[in-house]
């Protein structure tokens, strides 16, 4: 995970050439300035020297011998003169040159009569004093010679020897230069010392970071990234007659200890639950904190699934002791799912779908824990993939309601009906809502679907209404829908948007998406309610808070489960039950309806019992809109003279001897 260049050799030379070639090229610039400054002034001192050496041999004998008016006198001491000056062991020569670039007189007579050419000697004859090398180791200076109206009558050219210029430069630089060099060679060994102090530290922040993106922050743990890592490793390596177990963990109403006690006791009762995972498990198993209250455990190697259950066991019995938080002891329990490789799938992703999938069964069905089989897969590829076609679903008209009518006991009157949906699949043809709902409840599509399907019973009610049909239509919500507290503007616009009147729909919850979050949902439910909608409970009696929910919540109806009702010519005990339900709601003004009506028999023992309303086969099995509409004709002509003894055939049916068929369209 580490990045490479951090650690690698080469890092230092890298950001110390980029750093040090600006200053090597700054350094060589200040040194060529340095060393042309000084060999200027050094230049400058020689031109003084020889202005000196001008006023020595006098200004009158250089001109009187420039204009050749010399006596012999002066001539001789002139001569004399030039000699002297240049017996010096840094002059090489001295010569007087006339206007015509003539030498008129040299302390080396056989200088005399040639005629030398420089730039030099033409600045010093415009009256400009002047010097500059000649060849490599000789200097020239040349001082004008001025007649008595200041105009250059001349030249007056000492040559001197370069290695004078260079010991002047030297003196000036060679300090400067060593100063220089220090400073150099102490930027280098700050920068090296910085580098090296740079390099540690970020060698420390990549393994802290690195670290932090392969473990958990709470507890510690490694996180789901290196948990898959070493999970595809272990597939890898393992033995041909060997398996490897992914054991999927979620504690149970963890969401509770959170919304009770608040999230920072919540969090130390996950780390507390890390500490305990991490000292049941065996050397080279591993234990992982995904995300939120889901943990996971690697085996490695193990023989079979009794040694995936074992390590399961292991897990609730190191929950057994209360965990202590916010002052309270408190007991933590969790569902978790199995898989093995290669039983369950090839690829780490395969078994974490397969452990997934196994957790939520164990948790559905209160198991503790679940070894993966085929018939727990609510959430297969195939059916994960229905998710992403529900945007086009809806779009193209795909996503309809049947509806299942809800007729009253005591005078068979259908006063509403149930909207169910269906999707008509151009591939797969009809679906029902158990292939694509469960797993459409746990993305972010079932918001849009329900809105969607809200509408679309609206718009139907308001058909029935305008062929004289007024019934109650009911639609279900789910868990996610129902804690949406914009929910209820939105099915107030849709009500203004469709013209239908609040009463005309009754939304169906469940127990189960109640208590997941009761205070929400009881601001969403009482907001509908307000608006003039009935709420009812569906499947009642087989949640955890019926009496709270019926207490508390805004409820005009409870619907008795089909799974009692269907029983109870079998099951005193379901047979208890229901009449039981049905004498709390008469006692507390709630209209019951039982589901799963299906025989004669359970008509009159409902009937008996005071069961308000009836959904079930006993009627009709859901039909689309225009089939409803035709079993509505057919039911009201078959028992306009009381409550049904009979199913009513389905309209669309060939017409059985002596009754002419009933022609609807819309055919399933």
């Amino acid at each position: 995970m580490r990045s490479n260049w951090i650690g690698a050799p080469g890092f230092l030379v890298k950001i110390g050439t980029v750093t040090l070639v600006p200053v090597l090229i700054m350094a060589f610039l200040l040194v060529k300035s340095l060393d042309g400054s000084a060999r200027t002034g050094a230049l400058e001192r020689a031109q003084h020297e020889g202005a000196v050496g001008a006023r020595l041999l006098g200004a009158e004998n250089l001109r009187a011998g420039l204009m050749g008016t010399q006596s012999a006198a002066q001539r001789r001491r002139l001569a004399r003169g030039l000699k002297l000056l240049a017996s010096d062991g840094e002059v090489f020569s001295v010569a007087l040159i006339d206007r015509r670039r003539r030498v008129v007189q040299a302390a080396d007579r056989t200088l005399v009569g040639s005629r030398p050419r420089s730039p030099l000697l033409e600045a010093a004859l415009e009256g400009k004093p002047s010097a500059g090398a000649v060849g490599e180791n000789e200097v020239d200076i040349f001082d004008p010679v001025l007649g008595p109206d200041g105009r250059p009558l001349g030249a007056l050219r000492v040559r001197m020897s370069a290695s004078a210029i260079d010991a002047t430069v030297a003196d000036q630089t060679g300090p400067l230069y060593l100063i220089l060099g220090l400073g150099l060679g102490a930027l280098c060994l700050g920068l090296g010392l910085v580098l090296r102090e740079a390099r540690q530290r970020m060698a420390k922040e990549a393994s802290r970071k690195e670290r932090q993106a392969l473990s958990d922050a709470l507890t510690g743990l490694p996180n789901r990234t290196l948990f898959n890592e070493l999970l595809e490793k272990a597939l890898a390596e393992c033995p041909r007659n060997k398996r490897v177990g992914v054991l999927l963990m979620d504690l149970d109403r963890f969401k509770e200890i959170n919304d009770s006690l608040g999230h920072f006791n919540g969090d130390r009762v996950i780390e507390r639950v890390g500490d305990r995972l991490k000292i049941i498990v065996r050397e080279g198993d591993t234990v992982a904190r995904l995300g939120g209250d889901e943990f996971a455990m690697l085996l490695p190697n193990i023989s079979d699934a009794d040694a995936a259950t074992a390590a399961a066991q292991r897990v609730h019995k190191t929950l057994e002791e209360p965990f202590t938080a916010g002052g309270l002891a408190l007991r933590v329990e969790a569902s978790v799912g199995i898989a093995l490789y290669p039983d369950h799938g090839d690829k780490g992703g395969k078994l974490m779908r397969a452990a997934d999938v196994a957790m939520y069964a164990s948790k559905k069905g209160h198991l503790g824990h679940a070894i993966y089989s085929p018939e727990q897969q609510h959430y297969s590829p195939a059916r994960l993939g229905l998710v992403a076609q529900l945007d086009r679903a809806m779009a193209q008209g795909e996503l309809v309601l049947h509806y299942q009518p809800k007729a009253r006991f005591d005078n068979g009157v259908v006063e509403g009906a149930e909207a169910l949906v269906r999707w008509q699949h151009p591939e797969r043809g009809m679906l029902l809502p158990a292939e694509f709902i469960p797993v459409t409840e746990h993305t972010s599509m079932i918001r849009p679907v329900t809105i969607y399907l809200l509408e679309l019973a609206l718009e139907q009610g308001m058909v029935f209404r305008r062929n004289g049909i007024e019934l109650r239509l009911a639609v279900n919500l789910s868990p996610q829908i129902l804690l949406d507290l914009e929910l209820p503007k939105e099915i107030q616009k849709m009500l203004s948007r469709v013209g239908a009147p609040a009463n005309s729909l009754e939304l169906e919850v469940t127990e189960s998406a109640i208590i997941y979050d009761p205070r929400r949902a009881q601001i969403v439910l009482e907001g509908l309610s307000d608006m003039g909608l009935r709420i009812a409970i569906d499947d009642f009696g087989t949640g955890y808070s019926s009496l709270t929910s019926l207490k508390n919540l805004p409820v005009s109806t409870i619907k008795i489960d089909k799974s009692f009702v269907m029983t109870m010519d079998d099951d005193n005990s379901d047979a208890a039950i229901v009449k039981s339900t049905i004498q709390l709601g008469r006692n507390l003004g709630l209209e019951v309806v039982a589901e799963g009506v299906e025989t004669p028999n359970a008509w009159a023992r409902l009937a008996e019992m005071g069961c308000d309303l009836a959904q079930g086969y006993y009627l009709s099995r859901a039909l689309d809109g225009s089939r409803f509409m035709g079993w509505l004709g057919a039911y009201e002509q078959k028992f306009a003279a009381g409550p049904p003894r009979l199913p009513v055939p389905d309209p669309i049916t060939e017409a059985r001897p002596g009754r002419p068929p009933l022609r609807i369209a819309g055919a399933e």
